[in-house]
């Protein structure tokens, strides 16, 4: 018993540390998208997109190995409920981006926000697809 507790013990310990370490990663990638803002210059540019590439993947890394310890899986964000639940996220930040395009200043921002709103559109498309796979795999 004594074995169990210290396992459970150094399990939570462990989470603790990569909840820390999670929520460190977030605010790095917070600090870079607030840099590229203002950033001009091309290669600063690219070391920024790299650091924040890097720090996604760092993200899904610690992510998976808290929801092991846990006992969890990422699984419930696959399912048809979970998969319709983002599709409404992403309608919503296109309509959102849509809204601001109109109210936009300047023809260069409101062009720069429709296009972000066109991904949403793709990133809808995707998910409508990753729902019949899900579907497809039962």
């Amino acid at each position: 018993m004594d074995s169990r507790l210290k396992e459970l013990a150094r399990k939570q310990k462990l989470h603790s540390l990569l909840k820390e370490q999670h929520d460190a990663e977030i605010k790095e990638l917070m600090h870079y998208m607030s840099a590229l803002t203002a950033v001009e210059n091309n290669l600063v540019r690219s070391y920024l997109h790299t650091l924040l590439s890097d720090g996604l993947r760092h993200i899904e890394y610690i992510s998976r190995i808290m929801a092991e310890i846990e006992g969890a899986t990422g699984s419930s964000l696959l399912t048809k409920k979970g998969i319709a639940a983002s599709i409404e996220d992403e309608r919503a930040s296109r309509d959102a981006l849509l809204r601001c395009a109109e109210m936009a200043e300047d023809p260069e921002t409101a062009a720069l926000l429709r296009s972000v709103s066109v991904d949403e559109e793709h990133h809808m498309r995707i998910l409508e697809h990753l729902s019949e796979l899900v579907e497809s795999a039962k």
